[in-house]
């Protein structure tokens, strides 16, 4: 699920905000949410 949401959130498809959700539906943990926004976010 992290390598799916990583890719929409480089698309524009999911936001923080659906990555929190993502989170508390336990797709992914929090520390993977602020490496998904950190990767994006340095590229």
């Amino acid at each position: 699920m992290y390598n799916t949401l990583l890719r929409l959130y480089k698309d524009g498809a999911v936001t923080e905000t659906g990555l929190e959700k993502a989170v508390t539906l336990k797709w992914i943990t929090g520390e993977e949410k602020t490496q998904i926004i950190a990767s994006v976010s340095a590229s």
